[in-house]
Formats: structure tokens, sequence, C-alpha cells
């Protein structure tokens, strides 16, 4: 299911293009408009799902499962061995209300991550 005024929902859509780097049936990876640091690309699920709390209306062992497979695809498809993962929940941290998960990598990592 898909949220119409969604900016991830429009991009996994085609309507919006992104740096896609990856993508298959459940997943779509993309780099972050705004990088804090030097790769920093976002794992999103393709089923339009708020935040982690909305997960149990939903299957999250399946999602953890498939979402280190791509964490794990991201590490040979971009050659790096340290990385960040961040997950932001709620309304003061998450900016874009569609899950998604933060891969951060190089020499210069931020902490703050939206």
């Amino acid at each position: 299911m898909m949220n119409e005024d969604c900016i991830f929902c429009k991009i996994i859509k085609k309507e919006i293009d992104s740096d896609i780097i990856f993508e298959d049936d459940q997943f779509i990876v993309f780099s972050d408009i705004s990088p804090v640091a030097e790769i920093h690309k976002l794992i999103v699920p393709k089923k339009h799902i708020n935040n982690l709390l909305d997960f149990k209306d939903n299957n999250l062992n399946v999602y953890w499962e498939d979402a280190i497979k791509i964490i794990n695809k991201l590490v040979d498809i971009l050659n790096v061995s340290n990385f960040k993962i961040v997950i932001n929940n709620g309304d003061k941290l998450q900016l874009i209300k569609h899950l998604h998960i933060h891969f951060l990598s190089g020499n210069k990592v931020s902490d703050k991550v939206n």
C-alpha cells in the first residue's frame, strides 16, 4: 500500500527521480538528498510503513531478515566494511513518515541524521 503524499512512495513509483543504487520486490535503496556522511544511502521498504511502532500489525522478523540482506548487498556494492545504521522514529526525529534505514559510511559520519 502506498501513501500518495509520501515522497518515498513517489520515488518508489518513479514519479520523482532519485539516485537508485539497488531495488528488489520489497526494498529500494537510493542516495539521501541531504547526506551527513561521504556515503549516505536510504534503505526503504516499498510497502508504506510509517515507523517502527507500526510493526505491531506487520511481520517484523521478515522485514529485519530482508533488511540485513540488503545491508550486506550495500557493503559489496559500495565496497565498505565500516558503516553505521540509523533508524529514527517519531515526529521529532523522523523527517519523512515512511520507515527507512540510513546506511552511513566514509571518513566523516555525523551523529545528526534525520
